[in-house]
């Protein structure tokens, strides 16, 4: 008996945290019911890239560059989702203060609950896994093809899903941080979707540089579809980068240390003339403007 309390009391309290949260999404079955969505998804939109007469116009290269931005689309739009539940459902849910009296730091709670919202993504992109190795048309394009997918979609997905697990430390309300990373999320992946003429001249290619998901589609695109090199393509991977360590330095280095029942504990406090200024008179300027 004394053994075990040992073993736990070793434990970290990060793990303890992001085990309990495993449990109730896999045993719960949520994210294995998400999983089974995007498999179902995966297998239609690769079935019609192999089948359908238009589609198969397609050069291979270009639908393994398709399924990869399905993929890395649904992995940080699925971990986002989870994260922005994270800590506003358990405030929601009354649960928040049995969880602060975990015996470990409010900054490991944090990593337990951003370790947790993260599994789906290695089952999505396994998944894909098999899909690319049946679309891809030598094995060099496969693993060139996993290689970028794997790597840039890590990359956005831990992102997003911190960006997720932010913004629930920040809300009150699990309606108010679910809807403000559906909107967010909504926001990132339009720009992708405009035509090649939206995204030419300079503001097209400002917001395809300073948009992380654009711009990991771009530069998987350019090295998978149009074999460029990585030396050619390196400086696309600024915006992801930096929105990765913007997200992290705020989540784990201001916001999560100051994890409390109440919101407004964990969210930055804005200068005193921002607070004083009039939003309704300033929002209705820029209505006019």
């Amino acid at each position: 008996m004394t053994q075990t309390t040992q073993s736990e009391s070793r434990t970290p309290g990060w793990w303890i945290v992001a085990k309990k949260e495993l449990a109730d999404m896999w045993m719960g079955g949520r994210a294995m019911i998400l999983m089974i969505l995007f498999s179902v998804l995966l297998g239609i939109v690769s079935f019609l890239l192999a089948t359908n007469s238009e589609m198969k116009l397609l050069p291979p290269l270009e639908m393994l560059f398709m399924t990869i931005q399905n993929t890395i689309a649904v992995g940080l739009f699925v971990g986002m989702l989870i994260g922005a539940d994270s800590i506003s459902g358990e405030r929601e849910r009354a649960s928040l203060e049995g969880l602060l009296l975990v015996p470990t730091s409010r900054r490991q709670i944090v990593a337990g609950k951003f370790i947790a919202a993260l599994s789906p993504w290695p089952v999505a992109l396994l998944l894909a896994t098999v899909h690319l190795s049946i679309l891809a048309p030598n094995p060099a394009a496969f693993k060139l093809a996993l290689l970028l997918g794997g790597a840039m979609g890590s990359l956005l997905v831990i992102s997003f899903t911190g960006f997720g697990v932010l913004l629930s430390l920040w809300s009150d309300s699990n309606r108010t941080s679910l809807f403000v990373s559906l909107f967010i999320s909504i926001m990132f992946l339009i720009p992708t979707q405009f035509p090649g003429t939206a995204q030419t001249g300079f503001m097209g290619q400002l917001v395809k540089r300073i948009n992380p998901m654009e711009s990991v589609n771009h530069f998987v695109e350019k090295l998978l579809v149009n074999n460029r090199t990585f030396a050619e393509m390196a400086s696309w991977t600024a915006a992801p980068i930096l929105f990765a360590i913007i997200v992290f330095v705020v989540l784990f280095g201001h916001s999560a240390p100051r994890l409390a029942l109440e919101a407004k504990k964990a969210r930055p406090s804005l200068p005193s003339w921002v607070k004083k200024l009039n939003w309704k008179r300033v929002g209705g300027t820029a209505v006019l403007l």
